[in-house]
């Protein structure tokens, strides 16, 4: 789900201002859940770029600041490793506690994956946490994510990203089934239009782009990749 129309345009614009946006040559880029696709995003750029990190984060917290009241949640958990410095400058201006989750465990116990002090209500019960990543696919990693933050006791129900392709066939029909709502800053619908405005792309990759958009399962499995979301690994 979106947040703000008007944002996503602008944090889509960002992305392509700060090179975060690649686009593949005659080898498609292959994600870990198996999908091929001509684009990749690359928010590690954003980090690197002040202004717009700032202003996209000021965004962020604007835009989730409602949900947080709404719901309760007392904690942003941040995924390892690009979502730890969301998350951490997110919980800064929400006046929140920040935690991280590693991809996988270290040791024993709840810090052996989940590195930080949660937090508690005043009834003893652990506070309700914001999970925060940079980018998603098809949201297998999120999903897997708030598995193992509720192995550990934790209660997580809402994930927040900075850019959700939401393209991908299932993906709502299989975070309901996880009981977790996907919040995005922007989708790939804006990224798309980002990339035609500001004038980045050939013939050739506006074609290609053109194809991904209709159908990215079919241009996945034209060019060597899965047309499912297996169970596993995804971004």
């Amino acid at each position: 789900m979106i947040f703000s129309p008007a944002d996503a345009a602008r944090v889509a614009r960002a992305l392509v201002a700060t090179d975060a946006v690649r686009i593949a040559g005659d080898t498609p880029f292959f994600y870990t859940s198996g999908w091929a696709s001509p684009v990749y995003v690359d928010a590690h750029a954003l980090l690197c770029d002040v202004a717009w990190r700032t202003e996209l984060m000021e965004a962020a917290a604007r835009a989730v600041a409602p949900l947080v009241a709404r719901q309760g949640i007392g904690a942003v958990v941040g995924s390892e490793s690009s979502g730890i410095a969301f998350a951490a400058w997110l919980a800064d201006r929400l006046g929140l506690p920040m935690l991280y989750l590693r991809k996988r465990p270290i040791g024993w116990g709840v810090q052996a994956q989940l590195q930080g002090r949660l937090p508690h209500r005043k009834d003893g019960v652990p506070a309700r946490v914001l999970l925060v990543d940079d980018v998603t696919t098809d949201g297998r990693s999120k999903m897997a994510a708030a598995q193992a933050l509720r192995q550990v006791g934790v209660d997580v129900g809402d994930a927040l990203v900075l850019f959700d392709y939401a393209i991908y066939p299932d993906t709502p029909q299989r975070l309901a089934q996880q009981q977790l709502q996907l919040h995005a800053l922007a989708s790939w619908a804006q990224l798309h239009v980002a990339l035609l405005e500001a004038g980045r792309l050939n013939a050739a990759q506006a074609q290609t782009l053109a194809e991904f958009t209709a159908s990215p399962t079919q241009w996945s499995l034209a060019h060597g990749g899965t047309g499912a979301s297996p169970v596993g690994g995804a971004a």
